[in-house]
């Protein structure tokens, strides 16, 4: 065993259809040399306190294994402590793992036994921290940024805070979680116009995207949304990036960017 590491197991791991998976998973880590404690989340089981239990006892890395649902429930503390973040996906959703550039299954395990290392920006909304993206899909919120710059949805439309990749829209290219920036990306909702023959046909979809380092989002109506898959609501909220706070064992770069000095001889 190696003491270095524990293995965070996700609650619905316990269906019986994921055992064959999971003693696969047990011999090739115990092959490469990486087998650990394992600690497994339940309903009325507290996930920090299960993690620094492992800390106190010397493990330097987390790995999380289930889905992207088993990273939120440990983000909101895992970059206050030292230590370095696995993840082993086995069930969808998963696209933390596409977004990392960690294959799924057993593959991932080759991934741990490279430890390529990347520390990664994280975003904080208000007390809880966030890796991928914030959204409100409906909203006639307000964007205000350092220096009283300001971006106002009047008519509505979607907000999104992004920090590491997109999921809700085609974008040319994924947030970078390395630029110590956040990425505003601002969607009116979508109107009508007169086309051909006065039929209605929707209006080009137009979005404005700002890069900052904190800000607020304020409201005169409830707003409700997600922080990465955490459900939130509020009137008014703080949003920053705090740089390089999270280590993460992940692929070759990360999916959808180069990493600094590519292609230099």
């Amino acid at each position: 065993m190696n003491p270095a590491y524990a293995y965070i197991y996700d609650d619905f791991l316990v269906d019986r259809r994921y055992q064959e998976i999971l003693d696969s998973l047990e011999t090739k880590l115990a092959a490469l040399g990486l087998s650990g404690r394992i600690g497994r989340l339940t309903l009325f089981r507290n996930s920090k306190e299960l993690v620094e239990d492992f800390v106190a006892q010397g493990v330097k890395n987390i790995v999380l294994v289930g889905n992207d649902y088993t990273i939120d429930k440990v983000l909101w503390f895992l970059p206050d402590l030292p230590v370095t973040m696995g993840y082993i996906p086995l069930a969808e959703p998963w696209g933390m793992a596409g977004l990392l550039n960690i294959p799924t299954g057993l593959g991932a395990c080759d991934i741990l036994s490279a430890r390529l290392i990347e520390s990664l920006d994280v975003g904080k909304l208000d007390d809880r921290y966030f890796l991928s993206e914030i959204i409100f899909e409906n909203t006639t919120a307000t964007l205000a940024l350092e220096g009283g710059y300001k971006v106002t949805l009047i008519q509505g439309g979607v907000l999104e805070i992004r920090n590491l990749g997109q999921a809700s829209f085609d974008s040319a290219k994924l947030s970078d979680a390395q630029d110590g920036l956040l990425e505003a990306v601002i969607t009116p909702r979508a109107g009508f116009k007169s086309g051909f023959f006065h039929k209605l046909r929707p209006a080009e979809k137009h979005e404005t995207r700002i890069m900052f380092k904190a800000g607020s989002i304020l409201s005169e109506q409830p707003m409700e949304g997600l922080a990465d898959r955490f459900a939130i609501s509020g009137f008014n909220f703080n949003v920053s990036v705090i740089p390089n706070r999270l280590k993460v064992i992940m692929g070759r770069k990360l999916a959808g960017y180069k990493t600094p000095n590519a292609g230099a001889n």
